[in-house]
């Protein structure tokens, strides 16, 4: 899929599978989080830590656990709006509202092999952009092109 990276076909696998699972989580994170929103006149908000060892005792565990939705949900979200083609995520993991694949790849007019090929494209750049790929374990071979002005 990716010859730019030494990667096996095992180790796309591995990561494909991981993608898919952070993003299958995404309908009830994103619902949970919503769910979880404190009561605004009853939480007090100034200098709110989500870090777990510095609680304070003005801090209730209902908005320590909405805010860590928060951040889980947004960093979702923001590695998604990084991949080029991220519709065929959002529609397959995000929107609420699930359709067949078939449906989804003849809403967007490609064939169902495309479809595929496409999705799994955009869950190895989400995975890139939400740091599943280390991408220290991997050696890039890069070539060089020189290009000569014609005089």
């Amino acid at each position: 899929m990716f010859e730019l990276f030494d990667i096996s076909k095992e180790e796309q696998e591995k990561i494909l599978k991981q993608a898919r699972r952070v993003l299958s989580g995404y309908r009830h994170l994103k619902r949970a989080y919503t769910l979880s929103m404190p009561q605004a006149h009853t939480q007090h908000y100034g200098g709110v830590s989500t870090s777990k060892t510095s609680k304070t005792s003005n801090e209730s565990p209902e908005l320590i656990r909405y805010l860590e939705l928060g951040e889980k949900v947004e960093k979702i979200e923001q590695a998604v709006e990084r991949v080029e083609n991220n519709e065929y995520i959002k529609n397959r993991y995000m929107i609420p509202d699930t359709l067949q694949q078939w449906r989804l790849a003849e809403l967007i007019g490609v064939s169902m092999r495309v479809y595929n090929r496409n999705l799994r494209t955009a869950l190895i750049e989400f995975a890139f952009a939400y740091g599943i790929i280390d991408l220290s374990k991997y050696e890039f071979t890069v070539e060089t092109v020189s290009i000569s002005r014609a005089q």
